[in-house]
């Protein structure tokens, strides 16, 4: 297996658990041990298992950032519409794929 492009973070926007938690297992088995990536998503109660679900398949989780939600548009395609009433917090994680 080649070493993907982790210069893009996966974009989690819009997206929350279970299915958030679904597309990031599926990120993360392209990669190969040792790897960095990066993810971004909503911190929202329906993402709370997120961190702990990513730990308990083994990976690192080296940086949780938070990040201004209003300095990031919404990628292309994503739904801006939250779970939640009122503005989410994005947080950007930095994990290290596990060996």
């Amino acid at each position: 297996m080649l070493k993907s492009d982790l210069s893009q973070p996966l974009d989690l926007r819009g997206a929350f658990c279970p299915m958030a938690f679904v597309k990031t297992k599926v990120h993360l088995d392209k990669l190969l041990p040792g790897d960095v990536t990066t993810i971004l998503f909503e911190d929202t109660p329906p993402n709370e298992p997120l961190v702990r679900s990513i730990q308990s398949l083994g990976h690192k989780v080296l940086e949780v950032t938070p990040v201004e939600a209003e300095l990031e548009p919404p990628k292309a395609g994503h739904s801006k519409a939250s779970p939640t009433n009122g503005s989410s917090q994005l947080t950007l994680l930095k994990i290290e794929v596990n060996s």
